[in-house]
């Protein structure tokens, strides 16, 4: 029996530890079964935000590129939050894979309402300076940085903010997965009269001399810069690459030994995105196969506009629609003057002699000229448009009540220019310019003889007087320059827009054109939009543009002789009427090159409304 009891407690024993085991295997299974059932959860989760995540970009991406169509519609008009309530909701067809699909602009989380769809809250909100989203629809953003617009004459930088947001929702094992994210948009507004240099297209500096650009330099193209005379003292971007290097087609500079620009080694040239003038875009705007005459380059903006203006997409910012004052020069050397009738398409109204106009500018105008322009081969027959004449006007009664007063922009331009008739606007006795300063614009060619925007000529202007320059013509104390102004007199904010602007030194003399005259030193302080002769494509014939130091063309001997320049260099279209290409024989000789970014211009930019606008997709984040 003690055996039979013995055997009994063993087998019971060997039985409570097979149940055991087999208890604690079931723990663990079932363990591991909610282990794996977790992780499956979190991983399905954790796929599932990311594709809810990946729904979210697409849809800011498609809501970022209505926005900014709404804002290209009205550049300059600062939009609200109601603006944007157009912007069509995301379909299910953008998204096939997802079943169920649906969106709205309703923000359901926020307002506790259920149900919510796929996508909601998709919307655009104006946001005030510090990104706080302003409470009324209507509500217009104030700019953030810098200054809004104040007159038609004066137009400063500026920044409008946006938070944008999509809130996605997709089910999971267990409820729902939600991602909300938003993103800042930005509409910059700026001046170009911020940069030293500004081109749409491809930007070459290849000075010879040692040169200093003072200043923001950007282009919206490639950047090429092959010698290490040039040195960049301040900001540099550029839009599609950079290049230590000379444009493919360019055969100029073949023995040329390539070096790279100096530049600070905090601040070296770093890509950024093209700055749209007007806030159009080019590539939908401009159309040079249709029949519309309008919208051909951003060249319109100097060419008077053809048409009714409901075809013209820069209806209103061509200069010649801003400018107070029209000067036509006729086929027969008679003079026209008027206005632009915005009422009529912006349409030329001549006014008669008892007009402001007439008998301001009528004693001004001088016509039928001729010199010799080596560079374009050609005769070019000038009218010539005497600043003085116009400021002695300008001291009047008569002239303190006129719009001139409060919108000092000339439009003048001799109407019988043709590809073989070759036409200029001369602009002379420019050393005082009136107070609220000026802007010339012009389809033809501009030619700037002596000094402007000075207050003196000859050496009574520090930075023309001999006595601060090295045998060479470069400034003694390169770090100091001498002023370019005449004692007691402070430059105007000035600028000049022309199909090409030439510079003509003091000493120019029309009878000596043609041959190369020797220049004497001279300061010209003006802001300068102006057209270029591209350097050739490859397989061309090898012919250089000239680049940013030609910008300002030159017909001169300038050796060892100063250009000294104070402004702001925009380049902005092709020349048209002074298409002849730079380096040919027998047209000039380099002045030293003493050029300075006009600081002013960041505070008090030149008559006229012309701006660059970018529109920026900002800070991401997910609530």
């Amino acid at each position: 029996m003690k055996t039979t009891n013995s055997g009994s407690r063993e087998r019971g024993s060997t039985l409570m530890v097979v149940m055991a085991i087999l208890v604690t295997l079931m723990v663990i299974v079932g363990v591991a079964a909610e282990y794996s059932t977790t992780i499956h959860r979190s991983v399905q989760r954790s796929n599932t935000l990311e594709s809810a995540i990946s729904i979210a970009d697409g849809s800011m991406d498609l809501l970022f590129a209505n926005w900014r169509s709404i804002c290209r519609a009205t550049p300059q008009a600062p939009l609200a939050t109601s603006s944007f309530s157009s912007i069509a909701l995301p379909t299910s067809a953008m998204f096939p894979g997802v079943s169920g699909f649906g969106a709205s602009v309703t923000d359901y989380y926020s307002n506790n309402t259920p149900n919510p769809p796929t996508i909601s809250n998709y919307k655009v909100v104006a946001a005030d300076a510090e990104w706080k989203p302003l409470a009324s629809s209507t509500a217009t953003p104030v700019p953030s940085v810098g200054r809004s617009q104040t007159s038609q004459t004066k137009t400063t930088s500026a920044t409008y903010n946006y938070i944008a947001s999509v809130d996605v929702t997709l089910p999971a094992l267990r409820g729902s997965v939600v991602a909300k994210v938003r993103r800042t948009f930005q509409k910059q507004q700026l001046s170009p009269w911020n940069f030293a240099i500004f081109y749409v297209d491809p930007l070459e500096i290849h000075p010879g001399p040692a040169f200093t650009v003072t200043g923001w330099v950007h282009t919206n193209s490639d950047l090429y810069t092959a010698h290490s005379s040039l040195t960049f003292a301040d900001k540099v971007t550029y839009g599609s690459d950079w290049f230590i290097n000379f444009k493919p087609g360019d055969l100029q500079h073949q023995s040329d030994v390539i070096a790279s620009p100096n530049y600070q080694s905090s601040l070296p040239p770093a890509r950024d995105i093209a700055l749209q003038p007007f806030g159009l875009d080019s590539t939908s705007i401009f159309n040079t196969t249709d029949t519309n005459p309008n919208n051909d380059s951003y060249r319109e903006l100097v060419e008077p506009p053809s048409g009714a203006a409901a075809t013209d997409p820069l209806a209103g910012e061509r200069y010649w629609d801003q400018a107070s004052v029209i000067i036509r020069i006729n086929a027969d050397n008679s003079v026209s003057i008027g206005y632009p009738d915005p009422a009529n398409n912006y349409a030329f109204t001549a006014v008669g002699s008892s007009d402001w106009r007439y008998t301001m500018f009528n004693p001004a105008v001088s016509t039928n000229q001729t010199i010799q322009d080596n560079r374009e081969g050609a005769q070019i027959k000038l009218s010539t448009l005497d600043i003085n004449t116009i400021l002695t006007t300008a001291a009047t009664p008569t002239y303190k009540s006129n719009n001139f007063n409060t919108n000092p922009i000339v439009y003048i331009y001799d109407a019988s220019a043709t590809s073989t008739a070759h036409r200029g606007i001369r602009i002379k006795n420019g050393s005082r310019i009136p107070g609220n300063g000026i802007t010339v614009a012009s389809n033809n060619p501009v030619y700037i003889q002596g000094d402007f925007n000075t207050g003196g000529t000859g050496s009574s202007v520090p930075s023309n007087n001999p006595a601060n320059f090295n045998p060479d013509g470069t400034y003694k104390d390169p770090a100091n320059p001498p002023n370019p102004e005449a004692t007691g007199y402070n430059r105007a904010p000035c600028s000049i827009l022309a199909d090409a602007v030439n510079i003509l030194s003091s000493s120019w003399v029309d009878s000596n054109s043609g041959t190369v005259p020797a220049a004497a030193p001279t300061t010209v302080n003006t802001a300068i939009v102006s057209g270029i002769v591209p350097t050739a494509q490859p397989g061309g014939d090898g012919s250089y543009s000239g680049g940013a130091e030609n910008f300002p063309r030159f017909l001169e001997n300038w050796a060892n002789k100063t250009f000294t320049y104070y402004g702001s260099m925009i380049e902005l279209y092709k020349s048209a009427q002074s298409i002849g290409e730079w380096g040919k024989a027998n047209v000039y000789s380099p002045p030293a090159r003493e050029w300075f970014f006009d600081t002013n211009f960041k505070m008090n930019p030149p008559p006229g409304t012309l701006m660059v606008y970018s529109y920026i997709k900002g800070k991401w984040s997910m609530l």
